[in-house]
């Protein structure tokens, strides 16, 4: 059996893993998220709103450009109560990412809590340019939607 050195292993090595990735599909690297936003998650999960934002807020302090972390801060402080800071951290996070589907869902879902339909079909519009067929955020906003206008119409 013939041995190669450690260089060539490393080498070989350092060669098949860009070509594994994009057999994979994706030549782009995983990022990790922080371990605040794994704990932000599991908070939020739980619906332990206060523990969810101050998760996230650490997130947002490790990476100020992780919309997912803003995306998921918002939605914990809208979820409190607080849709001014909700409002804000939705904007920061499609600032970030403009097609960052689920922080467009929330904030459709936002805006129709201070009765803003105009703006929240905005956002649908908005998915539906992203989505092409449609995804899941379209399909959850367009159920709020469809639930907020019978319920207007119900009154």
């Amino acid at each position: 059996m013939k041995r190669i050195s450690l260089r060539a292993a490393i080498a070989i090595l350092a060669f098949s893993i860009p070509a594994a990735a994009d057999a994979a599909g994706s030549s782009a690297p995983v990022e990790e998220k922080p371990q605040s936003y794994e704990l932000g998650m599991a908070a939020a999960d739980s619906e332990n709103w206060e523990s969810a934002i101050r998760h996230f807020a650490e997130a947002i302090d490790a990476d100020p450009k992780d919309a997912d972390a803003y995306n998921m801060l918002a939605y914990s402080q809208r979820q409190a109560g607080d849709l001014e800071s909700a409002f804000a951290n939705y904007e920061i996070a499609l600032g970030i990412d403009p097609a960052h589907e689920e922080a467009l869902e929330y904030l459709g879902e936002a805006y129709l809590l201070v009765g803003d339909l105009d703006s929240a079909i905005l956002q649908l519009e908005k998915l539906d340019e992203i989505c092409r067929g449609g995804c899941e955020a379209f399909y959850e906003l367009q159920e709020a939607i469809d639930e907020f206008q019978a319920s207007r119409n119900s009154n």
